[in-house]
């Protein structure tokens, strides 16, 4: 029974470090990968291209990464190469699922190497970590996470502030009270919601066309 429970555990920590390629013919390929290639899916693009191990075809209908837990050595990564993601679309959802890494977070949001954009979405993800948790039970756990993110938060509001933009209004509509920042609702003038959707998309559209430019 023991040596099951191993098996089982073992088994899980492999695929960890696997992408599963499904065909169309049926067939799932499991290939191997490295921790930071599955953290990043470095190697999507090439495991889509590979031939299916049972019918020799190229006709891939999913790619599927298990990606490994997000802990100081991918963030660190992650910060040293702009155009790496945890996740294509709402990476700061990604990161808001470890709890354990407010202060690492943190650690990282003052390290003055880090680029901004980086930064951004760490205050983002830190954001939706107080949002979460204010829409639940209100456990003890919740409250003690939601009061040392948004203490640390407060410490850095002109950080905060900066990256406001990067975030969602209903995130910000529910965090920045709890943070102890004034939120300011979106104006009805469609010339200044315009005017806002523009910066927020120049600024991450600069990022994106850095990004494009690392896959072409």
């Amino acid at each position: 029974m023991i040596c099951a429970y191993i098996f089982v555990l073992c088994l899980i920590k492999k695929m960890k470090n696997e992408q599963r390629r499904a065909c169309k013919c049926g067939n799932v390929d499991f290939i191997e990968v490295t921790k930071i290639e599955a953290a990043f899916n470095l190697r999507e693009k090439e495991i889509w291209n590979l031939k299916c191990s049972k019918c020799g075809g190229k006709n891939a209908t999913s790619v599927i990464s298990n990606s490994p837990e997000i802990d100081k050595e991918l963030l660190q990564i992650w910060t040293d190469n702009l155009e790496y993601l945890f996740c294509q679309q709402d990476e700061e959802l990604s990161l808001a699922q470890y709890s354990d890494n407010i202060d690492l977070y943190i650690e990282f949001i003052d390290d003055d190497s880090v680029p901004l954009e980086k930064k951004k979405v760490l205050i983002e993800a830190l954001c939706v970590m107080i949002y979460d948790r204010s829409k639940k039970t209100n456990s003890d756990e919740d409250k003690k996470i939601v009061n040392k993110i948004s203490s640390e938060l407060k410490k850095r509001e002109n950080q905060v502030i900066s990256a406001q933009n990067w975030i969602m209004d209903y995130i910000k509509k529910v965090s920045f009270p709890i943070i102890g920042i004034q939120y300011f609702k979106e104006s009805p003038n469609p010339n200044s919601i315009n005017e806002q959707v523009m910066n927020t998309e120049t600024e991450k559209d600069t990022i994106w066309n850095k990004i494009k430019q690392f896959w072409k």
